[in-house]
C-alpha cells in the first residue's frame, strides 16, 4: 500500500467515511493484533482489546499530525488501551519483595539456547500464562521500553512493585520456557 493510499485512508477516516474506516481496520489489523497479544490473556481477549483500541483510533485520528508516524501512534493507542483495561480489572496479586528475592535465588539457565529452540508462538503462549499483573509489567518494560517509574505511574503501583513483578515474570518465563525446551528435546530424541 502506497503512502498516497494510506493518506487517503486517513483522510477518509477523519471524514467519518465507513469504507475508509473499514479499509484502515483491515490494513492495520495484523499489526494492532500483534501489539495486543502481548497484553491479553488469549487471542479472543486480544481481539477485544484491539477493537477497543481501534475505536479510540477513529475518535482521535484528527490528532495524528504526521502520517509517517502512524504505526508508533497506533501502537501507543493499543498499549494505552491495554493499560486502561488492566486498571479496570486491577487483578494485581500482592507479592512481597522478600518473597520475590527468595524465588529468584535459583540460577538462571542459558536464555539464548532456550529461546533459539522455541517459536514466537510458544513464547507468546507462555507469556499469556503469566498472571495479568506480571504480564502487563513484563510487556511494558520489555516490549515498550517503559521505565519502572513510568510503569508505576501508569498502573498506579510503586516502582518496587513494578520491579518485583518483572523479576517474577522473568523467573516464571524462564522456568516455563526451559521446561518446554526440555520436553521438545525429549520428544525429538525418541
Amino acid at each position: 500500500m502506497t503512502n498516497a493510499t494510506i493518506d487517503s485512508l486517513i483522510d477518509g477516516c477523519r471524514q467519518g467515511k465507513e469504507a475508509a474506516m473499514s479499509a484502515f481496520y483491515e490494513r492495520f489489523y495484523p499489526y494492532a493484533l500483534s501489539v495486543c497479544l502481548a497484553y491479553a490473556d488469549d487471542r479472543e481477549d486480544a481481539r477485544e482489546l484491539m477493537n477497543d483500541g481501534f475505536m479510540k483510533v477513529f475518535r482521535r485520528i484528527g490528532e495524528l499530525k504526521n502520517e509517517a508516524a502512524l504505526k508508533p501512534w497506533l501502537r501507543t493507542i493499543m498499549v494505552n488501551t491495554a493499560i486502561d483495561q488492566y486498571r479496570r480489572k486491577k487483578q494485581s496479586p500482592t507479592v512481597s519483595t522478600e518473597h520475590i528475592e527468595q524465588l529468584v535465588a535459583e540460577p538462571y539457565q542459558n536464555d539464548e539456547a532456550i529461546l533459539a529452540q522455541l517459536s514466537a508462538e510458544h513464547i507468546l503462549d507462555v507469556i499469556h500464562r503469566l498472571p495479568p499483573a506480571y504480564r502487563m509489567v513484563f510487556s511494558l518494560y520489555v516490549l515498550e521500553g517503559f521505565s519502572h517509574r513510568d510503569i508505576a505511574d501508569q498502573l498506579h503501583i510503586t516502582e518496587s512493585t513494578s520491579r518485583a513483578h518483572l523479576t517474577e515474570a522473568n523467573r516464571l518465563l524462564r522456568r516455563a520456557l526451559a521446561s518446554q525446551t526440555h520436553h521438545t528435546h525429549e520428544q525429538h530424541r525418541r
